[in-house]
Parts: C-alpha cells; structure tokens; sequence
C-alpha cells in the first residue's frame, strides 16, 4: 500500500464529464450572499478532490466547518481504491440546501484515513449591492 497525495482540491458550482477530462464550471473561492442566514439555492454547490500517486484502498472524508470551527457538514467515510499509482481517483461531492447562518470564514477539511490531510479557508460574506 503506498499513501496517495492530493493533487487538488476545487469547489466550483459545476462538473462537467461528458468526454475526456473534467471540467469544472465556476470555481469560486469566496461566497457572497445578499442577506443570512443563506441557504444555498438550486443544485448546490461542489468540492472535487483529485488523489494521485498512491496504490491500495483509502477513505476519503470531509468536512465544512462554520467559522467557530464547529461542523457545518460532513460527507461520512468515502471509500475508493487505487489499483496503480499512475491511475488517479476524483471524488465529486455535491452539497445541498447548506443553511449559512452569518457571514465569516468557513473551513474545508479533506480527510485521508481519518487523518486531516488539507484544510482551507472559505470566506463567506454579505454582497455588496450597486442601487440604481
């Protein structure tokens, strides 16, 4: 068994898979929301992880953390296998209906084995209307 790295980790509000590689449509680094609490509207949001260079079985878990760090949501255990180290593994995960209750920085924590392997921030926030 050799331990896979994560080669990325991507939220955007689409994936696209129809042929060849994935596309990933709107990736976003910041949520801004006209009012909150906020839940998020229509099909959701996605978080895409890429894991490369690794070979045996691996659970893959994550989580979104509130800005006090305490868990927004979390995927549960996501098992997946990697039968050779040049074949990479893509986790899409989509997320609904998520309720952000006040604006400030949010967290996203990807998990290897139950072991934190990237957390990063997301700052979500009140959007700045132009009044016409």
């Amino acid at each position: 068994m050799k331990k896979p790295s994560l080669q990325f980790s991507i939220p955007c509000l689409g994936v696209t898979e129809d042929e060849g590689p994935p596309s990933f449509n709107r990736i976003f680094y910041e949520l801004p929301f006209p009012e909150f609490p906020f839940t998020f509207p229509g099909p959701g949001f996605f978080i895409c992880n890429g894991w490369c260079n690794g070979e045996g079985e691996f659970v893959q878990g994550m989580k979104l953390l509130k800005p006090d760090k305490s868990v927004l949501v979390e995927t549960g255990p996501q098992p997946f296998k990697l039968t050779e180290t040049e074949t990479p593994f893509m986790a899409i995960n989509l997320f609904q209906q998520i309720v952000f209750e006040k604006p400030g920085t949010y967290y996203i924590q990807i998990l290897l084995n139950d072991e934190l392997t990237l957390e990063y921030p997301l700052s979500v926030r009140k959007a700045e209307i132009e009044e016409s």
